[in-house]
């Protein structure tokens, strides 16, 4: 079982557009609305494994793969993972973590990562890094 999903509140001066273009710099896939009583959100839900390539390669570019190790294993709830990232660093194509209230003015997206191997799909995703380099601990994921 595998579940990716990235969910986040729509305001009423946010643009549709925008919010996908943050959404898609997470994960690819169709943008869903869902209101829930007079609030709105927005999602991608996945459930392929392919889905992780995009995270993987940002978590690489930006070399912040330690903080994002530290970041999912923190979040780690039964077999999943939650975690927060900045709508507004999203929207430009970068990942910056952040607290689910106060550090993101419009609010932040709501990353879940699901898998009944949690620890195994961090440690590829995530792998230590000594001196800079990546330690693989995990070739290959599923």
């Amino acid at each position: 079982m595998f579940r990716f999903k990235v969910i986040t509140k729509k305001h009423p001066t946010e643009s549709f557009r925008k919010i996908a273009t943050a959404l898609n710099a997470i994960v690819e896939g169709e943008v869903l609305e869902e209101k829930v009583g007079e609030e709105t959100y927005l999602y991608i839900e996945k459930k392929d494994y392919s889905a992780l390539e995009k995270i993987y390669e940002l978590l690489r570019q930006q070399r912040i793969l330690d903080v994002a190790r530290k970041t999912l294993r923190n979040g780690v709830v039964g077999q999943a993972t939650i975690f927060y990232v900045n709508k507004q660093v999203a929207f430009v194509g970068k990942i910056n973590f952040c607290d689910e209230i106060g550090e993101s003015p419009l609010g932040p997206i709501r990353v879940e990562l699901e898998h009944e191997n949690i620890d195994l799909l961090i440690d590829w995703l995530t792998p230590y890094t000594k001196n800079g380099k990546e330690v693989i601990l995990v070739k290959k994921f599923p």
